[in-house]
């Protein structure tokens, strides 16, 4: 079982959100950009809930763009209020509503959990929940909008007294049917969140507690009541050995030391009973090791991954008591080193292959743990919007991106000045003028062979509206369609740039004075000193290719080319980048 849709309207800096999900999922994103909010959404419309999360939110938790409409629409209102021509329904219509609406989808066997959210789509059955934070009393809040602005104060002066919070509810029902059919709370109850936040670093710090909330809820959902009579029996053993060894009989025997008749008849029903706690307060005192060491002694990144890999391990065990367990994490490689990240990917892949009741959504900023499960589990985040890759792109496209061996999907993506070349000479020659250049020290290169247009046609989906910009540097290679076909996608935001001549060697040895500078600098290295620009560049492509550039970058570097000069489809590139950046925009702000 899992949710397969999630819509979103209203919460935080989601102004509306319509994203598929499957059992295992990657957020991406800049920061700010949405990713914590979509993962606290998710959480609103279970029953139950890890971590103290609750139901009812703030005026803070409201997009500011639904916000900014609704007290636009009292400003331009306010007679038609005062004078009661705007009735509560019709005041209602504009209040901002938080709507989170999930669709669940489950094999056969799953029927009976889910038949009590069923509506009809299409002529389809569909399992849905929906949460609302919604304004409960209409007639109260118009009255209250009138007294507010009764005395003429504007309405920027009352923003949160024109939303009260107190006259806000929360419900959780089932869309598309009359009034929004309630849901029985035992069915409700076997749906069930938890939440691991980014800030997890006390995770066992304790050298006497096992620090996880979840994780002690985990461990004693599986104790049965074979397991609780165990326990409780056990916790009586003990009992017993610490009377013995303590010598508690002989410590209470007051009636010894008596005088006063019949005081043993007294003092000798004194006893000591078992005081068995809570079972969670039981397990919370366990501890969890690693190398015969406490957990306390470990670094943060080994405490990370041994949370993460014992809530892994005990998920994959079907749990019949609920029917969805959906669990958000918050940045899975916190802490980790390279080898551990690796760990890590790894074993959520191998949970994100297994059919369970678990569903788990996770941010990140590493490479490795998204293309280590697949970019068609992917989300990403962008100024408050979210898209599936999967739902973006066409499989062969997605096919594309993830053979392509270089892929590092937030370089791609989130670089605020990006360079996509075709091949390690050009990555060298670029990446060496940047070290040079510290105006430039934020461009980002990567090395894409081919397939520009879809590279443009995903870049283009996210980064539409930001203020990012992408320079595509690319051969000629005697193809003059493959040029005006990629000519015909720049725009504002993307400069594309072809050689003049077949390849870059040939643009480097023409452009300026660097053919005399190649020759002056290598020619009696390499036996260029007679050569033509023609010769030489021909001699470099076919027979030193790599070696030259190196050498090259190395001297651009350490500065000992003076004169050298870039190719102008180069140049322009750079120079397209250089032009100022904005920092921020409007689109990206709110609370993640």
């Amino acid at each position: 079982m899992k949710i397969t849709r999630v819509q979103i309207e209203n919460y935080r800096n989601l102004r509306s959100v319509d994203a598929q999900l499957d059992n295992l999922v990657a957020l991406v994103g800049e920061n700010n950009s949405g990713k914590s909010n979509f993962l606290r959404a998710i959480a609103l419309p279970f029953a139950s809930d890890d971590n103290n999360f609750g139901k009812n939110l703030s005026w803070f938790d409201i997009n500011n763009e639904a916000k900014a409409e609704y007290y636009a629409f009292i400003d331009a209102r306010k007679a038609d209020i005062l004078d009661g021509s705007i009735d509560a329904e019709t005041l209602c219509q504009h209040v901002p509503v938080i709507t989170v609406v999930v669709d669940i989808q489950g094999s056969a066997a799953d029927g009976y959990d889910l038949k009590n959210l069923l509506v009809n789509e299409n002529n389809s059955p569909v399992a849905r929940l929906r949460y609302r934070w919604l304004v409960g009393d209409a007639p109260k809040l118009l009255n209250l909008t009138k007294d507010l602005l009764a005395d003429g104060t504007d309405v920027c002066e009352i923003e949160m007294s024109l939303l009260p919070m107190n006259l806000y509810k929360h419900t959780i029902d089932v869309p598309d049917t009359i009034g929004g059919s309630r849901i029985p709370y035992e069915t409700l109850s076997r749906f069930r969140h938890i939440s691991l936040p980014a800030e997890r670093d006390n995770f066992a710090a304790s050298a006497d507690r096992l620090g996880s909330r979840a994780l002690v809820g985990l461990f004693q959902s599986g104790i049965d009541a074979n397991g609780q009579k165990s326990i409780e029996q056990g916790y009586g053993d003990l009992l017993s050995t610490i009377r013995k060894a303590a010598k508690l009989d002989a410590v209470i025997n007051w009636q010894e030391y008596s005088n006063v008749p019949n005081a043993g008849d007294f003092f000798k029903k004194i006893s000591i009973l078992p005081n068995m706690p809570q079972m969670s307060s039981i397990l919370g005192s366990i501890r969890l090791g690693y190398s015969n060491e406490s957990l306390a002694f470990q670094g943060l990144g080994h405490r990370n991954l041994i949370l993460m890999a014992v809530m892994l391990n005990a998920y994959l065990n079907e749990d019949r008591d609920l029917s969805l367990r959906v669990v958000s994490v918050e940045e899975p490689e916190a802490h980790l080193c390279v080898n551990n990240v690796l760990l890590m990917a790894s074993l959520l892949k191998v949970f994100g292959g297994k059919n369970t009741h678990t569903q788990i959504l996770y941010s990140t900023h590493d490479a490795e743990l998204v293309n280590k499960v697949g970019l068609d589990r992917v989300i990403v985040l962008h100024g408050g919007t979210a898209s599936s890759l999967k739902q973006e792109l066409t499989a062969d496209e997605l096919d594309y991106l993830t053979n392509n061996p270089n892929t590092d999907i937030f370089k791609l993506l989130f670089s605020r000045r990006l360079i996509l070349v075709e091949g390690i000479t050009e990555e060298l020659l670029i990446k060496a003028y940047l070290q040079a250049h510290t105006a430039l020290n934020d461009v980002k290169v990567l090395s894409f062979h081919k397939g520009y247009r879809n590279i443009i046609k995903i870049w283009k989906k996210v980064n539409t509206g930001s203020h990012n910009r992408l320079g595509i540097v690319r051969d000629y290679d005697n193809q003059p369609k493959a040029k005006a076909d990629h000519d015909a996608l720049a725009d504002e935001q993307i400069c594309v740039r072809t050689t003049a001549g077949y390849t870059l060697e040939e643009d480097i040895v023409k452009t300026g004075t660097n053919h005399a500078l190649l020759v002056g600098k290598y020619g009696s290295i390499y036996g260029w000193e007679k050569m033509s620009d023609e010769d030489l560049q021909e001699d470099w492509r076919n027979n030193r290719k790599a070696d030259v550039m190196l050498k090259i970058c190395q001297d651009l570097i350490a500065g000992e080319l003076a004169g050298f000069r870039m190719p102008q489809h180069i140049q322009d590139v750079l120079d397209f980048l250089l032009k100022p950046v904005d920092s921020g925009s409007s689109a990206e702000s709110g609370i993640s």
